[in-house]
């Protein structure tokens, strides 16, 4: 179970995907990452959303919208049932559909895009180049990658505004 730290839905509980490849972030990393950002009647996108938690979590501080991405369908059925469960009835959009394909359809623009990919993924500098499309110009994105990634610090394109490490994991914001 995942315990909300804040807002509507504060000390509710949502339940896990419980896949190898989806890692959940800790209570304390998103409480920590919501201490860093504002996302109160903001448009949100929680790509790679896994049991949605980052996304749910926005939405009780106050977001005015969220999009769940999610191309494994035991996680979007995880996210639907914990919506449910939170009685979550509208404010947000539920797609089973990978992240590539989404994002060559959607016409949104995101105040705040969360990403939080797979252990295997590696194709970060593509992914922020064709995400900072559909950000809103003053928007933000939340990244989260294993800590011993270096690769968008490396890379050096993005204005980054924080980078934080949190045991194995690196919260980057930019």
């Amino acid at each position: 179970m995942i315990k909300i730290h804040a807002g509507k839905y504060k000390n509710h509980y949502i339940n896990r995907v419980k896949i190898k490849s989806t890692r959940e972030t800790a209570s304390l990393v998103r409480e920590a990452v919501f201490n860093m950002i504002n996302v109160e009647d903001k448009v949100v996108l929680d790509l790679f959303a896994g049991s949605g938690s980052y996304g749910i979590t926005a939405l009780s501080l106050g977001a005015n919208t969220c999009y769940f991405i999610d191309n494994n369908k035991k996680a979007v059925l995880t996210i639907n049932n914990n919506l449910k469960k939170l009685k979550i009835n509208n404010n947000y959009q539920l797609y089973n559909v990978d992240y590539e394909l989404f994002l060559k359809r959607n016409q949104t623009k995101f105040d705040v895009i969360f990403i939080d990919p797979p252990y295997n993924f590696n194709n970060y500098i593509n992914l922020i180049n064709t995400i900072i499309l559909h950000l809103n110009i003053k928007g933000l994105i939340v990244l989260e990658v294993d800590n011993k990634n270096n690769l968008i610090e490396e890379a050096n394109l993005f204005n980054i505004v924080k980078n934080k490490k949190y045991g194995n994991k690196k919260i980057i914001i930019m």
